[in-house]
């Protein structure tokens, strides 16, 4: 698919993806989101931004693993788009990076 041609006079408001795709922050299409890229940055995203104990960083990727196990834990038989739901409850921090709660409000 070809990507969307940017607006004429409009802010530059997109970022080059790893997959080459460019994603327009401002009017962003389902068209320009890939899953590979989606997976890539919340495994590069750390959690609490950075502010944990341990050698390494607990990402935003582990984080999505956890709450999916936890979600199909409790709730057996949980149907598959909640399960994708919960895996992708912070799928847009890809680009953010990890917003916490006090900015979020």
């Amino acid at each position: 698919m070809a990507e969307r041609p940017p607006k004429k006079n409009a802010p530059r408001a997109w970022q080059r993806m790893l997959s080459g795709r460019r994603l327009d922050l401002l009017d962003p299409s389902p068209f320009d989101i890939e899953i590979e890229d989606i997976a890539h940055g919340l495994a590069r995203v750390a959690r609490w931004n950075g502010q944990t104990i341990g050698e390494h960083a607990f990402s935003v990727a582990q984080h999505s693993v956890v709450v999916e196990e936890i979600a199909a834990h409790i709730k057996p038989g949980l149907d598959p788009k909640w399960r994708l739901a919960a895996l992708l409850h912070d799928a847009s921090e890809y680009v953010i990076g990890d917003m916490i709660s006090p900015f979020k409000a």
